[in-house]
């Protein structure tokens, strides 16, 4: 709540109808502030003003936030995430086009459910090893339990490591606290993928989830914490590894990541 505040103190501030600090608290200043805005029911509660504000503000910059009606779903939280964007870079989103998302493939890793791929890994849950990560992890579905290592394949075992160790260069642990990326939903779990009777690349031991809670399974980028520009380093870490998102490439699933390419 205290980015939407601070993102509504800024745009006020730019009106001139707003010489607070940008501070993210919706004290009196800012209230008053709002109230001067037309759309805005200065009856209503505090939440529902920001929304409203917001809502105003990004439909006016061409930015589709649905109706005015200070609600925050989906589409609202998509186009404030948009907002911030352009405020941030001067410059709208550019447009996502998956199919030019190039990533190397230096460790080989091969396509999922060929030959190859067996032989490459072999039976499901076989050639597993424990990796110790190099910051601590926390349980996604119960935040109190901690995780400092994992099982997974051997010949995913190196790779993993180079990429956690620089996540954790680029971002710090506090960042990656703050970003949810120490939340991991596991890897090794020999099951079906959901919905299906094909088995999961995570019965080999060489796909990981994390902050599913913020990246569900069926949700794409206008909903997805891991689309935002926040984790494009996270990201590029990954796929200069030759990992697979499948959010990135699918645009579902962006808890998931894979050591394994998809079929074309």
């Amino acid at each position: 709540m205290k980015k939407r505040i601070r993102v509504v103190q800024q745009i006020l501030q730019e009106k001139g109808l707003y010489d607070g600090a940008i501070d993210g608290i919706a004290g009196p200043i800012t209230m008053r502030a709002l109230a001067s805005i037309d759309e805005v029911n200065s009856s209503d509660p505090k939440t529902r003003q920001i929304t409203t504000f917001v809502q105003v503000e990004a439909n006016k910059r061409g930015i589709d936030a649905g109706p005015v009606d200070g609600l925050w779903g989906p589409q609202t939280n998509a186009a404030f995430e948009e907002l911030v964007y352009r405020i941030e870079n001067g410059e709208p989103t550019p447009e996502w086009r998956p199919d030019e998302i190039e990533i190397q493939n230096p460790n080989q890793w091969p396509v999922q459910r060929t030959p190859e791929f067996r032989e490459f890994y072999g039976e499901r849950g076989t050639r597993q090893v424990m990796l110790d990560f190099p910051y601590p992890m926390r349980l996604s579905w119960d935040l109190r339990i901690q995780c400092r290592r994992t099982q997974c394949h051997e010949n995913v075992y190196d790779s993993l490591g180079r990429v956690l160790q620089k996540v954790k260069e680029i971002y710090g642990e506090n960042s990656i606290r703050e970003l949810h990326l120490d939340q991991f939903g596991g890897c090794l779990n020999e099951r079906p993928i959901r919905g299906g009777s094909a088995w999961s690349m995570h019965s080999w031991g060489i796909a990981l989830d994390f902050d599913h809670r913020r990246n569900a399974l069926h949700w794409g980028r206008d909903r997805a914490a891991f689309a935002h520009p926040d984790y494009n380093d996270w990201w590029k870490c990954w796929e200069e590894e030759g990992w697979i998102s499948l959010g990135r490439k699918r645009n579902f699933d962006w808890m998931h990541v894979q050591a394994a390419r998809l079929p074309e």
